[in-house]
């Protein structure tokens, strides 16, 4: 399919694809782990929340670039709801609990 296709023809074959796949989700789940979270992701996630789907994050991570918060907040407050534990066992617990008490 990307065969014999130019740089930038595969480029928009495949964010033509991607936003293709973000609109067909009802949520949309992003690791946020490592120093910055990453930039392909985070414009998943505006594409997202701004047709109003669903977000969720997930963060086992000690390390963030921001001063005094955890993450950014252009990033953080896009999600319903942050997963934060950086014990992996108490973060699949947070997860059976919120999805026993919550409807994703």
């Amino acid at each position: 399919m990307l065969e014999g296709k130019s740089e930038k023809e595969k480029a928009a074959m495949i964010f033509e694809k991607d936003v293709s796949e973000i609109m067909k989700a009802d949520i949309l789940v992003m690791l946020v782990d490592g120093r910055v979270p990453d930039e392909g992701a985070c414009v998943e996630l505006g594409i997202g929340y701004t047709n109003q789907k669903r977000c969720y994050g997930i963060k086992t991570d000690t390390r963030s670039i921001e001063i005094d918060l955890d993450l950014n907040p252009m990033i953080s407050e896009c999600f319903i709801k942050l997963f934060k534990d950086f014990d992996g066992d108490k973060m699949i617990e947070q997860l059976e609990q919120y999805l026993a008490e919550n409807e994703l």
